[in-house]
């Protein structure tokens, strides 16, 4: 089968995306001049660059669009950054129900796993909403007259523990099976240790 996606075009999708970025970014964006360590020489790093640490979750949102509509690049950036954060929250949050059931010795699957799983993210999706932005910038306006919105957001990882915990031991049938102080270390423990951007 024929590699529709060679190295020819991969180089222009990355050249492509350079000149995207560098176009009337220049006041916000910066560029690695030392020694880069990548194969691919200098790296970019988007402004308002959040990375996830053991205390937050945290994502960046970019959106892009006419200097005239900054009010809606910045929704749109912000709920990119939320879309983002909600999939590690979840991941990290599915792993901690694995590593709790193992270590309570249930079945994954049971239905009190179903429950509490679904629990979660309900509070979850109940955080993310509330979320403020951390830093927010916009590039310069480029010839176009369009602009690039760079949001950064985070989301503190004991508090969402605290809150599902909290949700989960409030429900009578959910209570019996689990123990809320070992579910909320295991639950504190597991989303300590997730950390997507290395």
């Amino acid at each position: 089968m024929k590699n529709v996606f060679g190295i020819g075009n991969v180089c222009l999708v990355a050249l492509s995306f350079l000149f995207l970025f560098s176009c009337g970014t220049n006041k916000v964006a910066s560029v690695s001049q030392q020694g880069s360590k990548s194969p691919f020489g200098e790296t970019y790093e988007a402004p308002c660059s959040e990375y996830d640490t053991e205390e937050y979750f945290a994502a960046t949102g970019i959106s892009s669009g006419p200097s005239t509509r900054m009010d809606v690049l910045q929704t749109s950036a912000l709920t990119n950054a939320q879309n983002i954060i909600r999939q590690k929250m979840q991941h990290a949050y599915r792993g901690a129900i694995d590593d709790y059931s193992s270590y309570i010795g249930t079945n994954a699957g049971s239905d009190a796993d179903v429950k509490v799983e679904r629990a979660g993210t309900q509070i979850i999706d109940d955080i993310i909403n509330d979320t403020q932005s951390r830093c927010l910038k916009f590039s310069s306006v480029d010839e176009k007259g369009n602009v690039t919105c760079f949001i950064g957001i985070r989301i503190s990882k004991k508090e969402t523990a605290d809150r599902i915990s909290d949700f989960v031991s409030a429900d009578d049938e959910l209570k019996i099976r689990f123990k809320e102080e070992n579910f909320r270390k295991k639950m504190e423990e597991s989303f300590r240790k997730y950390k997507e951007n290395q």
